[in-house]
């Protein structure tokens, strides 16, 4: 039984990622994320099979389309929000962080350090086989809270029981999507908004909420 135990453990351990050794699908080794040509999707352990993987990377594309606000009053709310995905089997380390939430959005290797661009704003999803994890940060106050959060990831749990992760992804990715199509219209509707009380950055992940 001990000896088992000790199998189970390595088995786990060899499986699994920290963002030290995850790989980056914007980086020269985009192939280790088992996609063709610098992406925003990174998919090592193959739990989508290339054709799904290649259709996740086209909702990921949309999803910065369908954001975009082009009357909107802030130049980020115009380029739309960029959402970048990492799978893994199990979650992604280090250890101890919170159970909700994913280090995606702190990575170097996926997110511009420029803070004065858009491309720093970003929705981070972690697809785990027990569930999915995010992050956020996004300098204009139009981030999702955190029972919305639950919400989409217990709306996919039938799919993930039967391992249809492609599903539950594409689902989550298009639910995701109309709540800030709907929360951006929200915040263009109301005049009494501006600039100077928008402008901070909010910032949610295993490293900071």
């Amino acid at each position: 039984m001990f000896k088992f135990i000790i199998l189970t453990c390595l088995i786990i351990k060899t499986h699994s990622w920290t963002w030290d050794d995850y790989p980056s699908p914007r980086g020269p080794n985009y192939s280790k994320c088992r996609v063709s040509k610098p992406a925003h999707v990174c998919d090592p352990d193959g739990m989508l099979t290339d054709q799904q993987r290649k259709e996740i990377g086209e909702l990921v594309e949309d999803f910065k389309e369908k954001t975009k606000r082009p009357k909107g009053k802030f130049q980020c709310w115009r380029d739309g929000l960029r959402l970048v995905v990492a799978l893994a089997k199990n979650k992604i380390g280090p250890e101890g962080t919170s159970t909700g939430t994913t280090g995606l959005c702190e990575n170097s290797g996926w997110i511009t350090s420029d803070i004065g661009k858009c491309e720093t704003d970003v929705q981070g999803i972690e697809l785990n086989v027990d569930g999915f994890r995010y992050c956020y940060q996004i300098r204009l106050l139009i981030s999702l809270n955190k029972d919305e959060f639950e919400r989409l990831n217990k709306s996919e749990n039938p799919q993930l029981k039967n391992k249809d992760y492609f599903g539950a992804l594409k689902n989550y990715i298009g639910n995701l999507r109309m709540l800030y199509i709907h929360r951006l219209s929200v915040f263009e509707s109301h005049d009494s908004f501006n600039e100077d009380n928008l402008k901070s950055t909010t910032t949610h992940s295993d490293f900071g909420d």
